[in-house]
C-alpha cells in the first residue's frame, strides 16, 4: 500500500488537527453522526499502542458520499521492530494501520504489517498470518481493549521472521513472471491488455534484486500505485502478502 497518510511524527495533537474525525466530540457535534452505544474511539487505541512502544506516524480521513467522515486511517510503526538490509542498516519498520468507522456500524480493523522506506512514498506490506483484527464496538470490548492490543508485539516476531525468509529466497524469471501474473489477477479480472513486465519494473537501484521480498515490493509497487481508495488498497496488499508468501 503506498502512504496515502499525512505524517503527524507521533503528535496527538497534530494528528487530530489533520483528521478531525479524532475527536469524538467532532464526530457527534460537528458531523452530527450518531455513534453506538459502546463505541470505541480510535484514540483510545492509538494512546495504548503508544504505551507499547508504537509510534504514531500518519493520519488520513475519508468522506462517505454525503460529505461526512465515514472512516479514519491511522498508521504507527515501531522503532525496535526493524527489517535490515545486506548492510545492516533499516529498510523497514513493522506498521499497525487502523481503521475505524465514525458510526461504529463496522468494527474497528487493526491490521499487522511492514513499512518499506527505501520507498519515498512508503509501502506497507500485509502479515498474511496475522489476520486482521476485527474489533466490535460492544461493551466487552470497550472495556478490555488490552487483549487485542498486548498481543501485537509478539505476533511482531513471526512477521519479521516471514520476511527474511523471504530475502533468502531467489526466484527465477519463470518464477517472477509467475507471481506478477498471479498479482494482477487479484486486481484485475482480464489480463489481456496487461503488460506482466511491466510489473517487475526496476524504479530504484535498491530494487535490483531478484529475491523474493525484492521482488513482492517491486510487483506491490507497480500493482497497488494508482489505487486511491485506502480499504482497497488494504484488501489488495493483503492479498498480494499472503500470494508472496506461497513463493518461500
Amino acid at each position: 500500500m503506498r502512504n496515502k497518510f499525512i505524517q503527524v511524527d507521533n503528535d496527538l495533537t497534530k494528528a487530530i488537527a489533520f483528521a478531525n474525525s479524532l475527536d469524538n466530540n467532532n464526530i457527534i457535534n460537528v458531523q452530527k453522526i450518531k455513534q453506538k452505544e459502546f463505541y470505541i474511539p480510535t484514540l483510545d487505541v492509538i494512546t495504548k499502542l503508544q504505551d507499547e512502544g508504537w509510534r504514531l506516524s500518519g493520519v488520513a480521513e475519508q468522506r462517505g458520499k454525503n460529505r461526512k467522515i465515514s472512516r479514519n486511517y491511522i498508521q504507527l510503526q515501531h522503532p525496535d521492530f526493524a527489517v535490515q538490509n545486506k548492510l545492516g542498516k533499516n529498510e523497514a519498520f513493522t506498521s499497525i494501520t487502523l481503521a475505524n468507522s465514525s458510526n461504529g456500524a463496522q468494527p474497528l480493523q487493526m491490521s499487522l504489517g511492514i513499512f518499506r522506506q527505501v520507498c519515498t512514498n512508503g509501502l506497507v506490506a500485509f502479515d498474511r498470518h496475522s489476520e486482521t483484527e476485527n474489533i466490535k464496538h460492544i461493551a466487552i470490548n470497550a472495556r478490555d481493549l488490552d487483549r487485542f492490543i498486548t498481543p501485537m508485539n509478539n505476533k511482531v516476531n513471526k512477521l519479521l521472521t516471514e520476511v527474511n525468509e523471504m530475502k533468502h529466497r531467489g526466484l527465477s524469471i519463470e518464477d517472477m513472471r509467475k507471481l506478477a501474473t498471479e498479482a494482477a489477477s487479484l486486481r484485475y479480472a482480464n489480463l489481456d491488455d496487461i503488460n506482466i513486465d511491466d510489473l517487475l519494473v526496476v524504479n530504484r537501484v535498491e530494487d535490483e534484486s531478484n529475491d523474493l521480498w525484492t521482488v513482492f515490493n517491486r510487483i506491490q509497487e507497480n500493482l497497488t500505485h494508482d489505487i486511491t481508495n485506502m480499504k482497497e488498497d488494504i484488501r489488495l496488499n493483503q492479498q498480494l502478502f499472503a500470494l508472496a508468501g506461497t513463493f518461500a
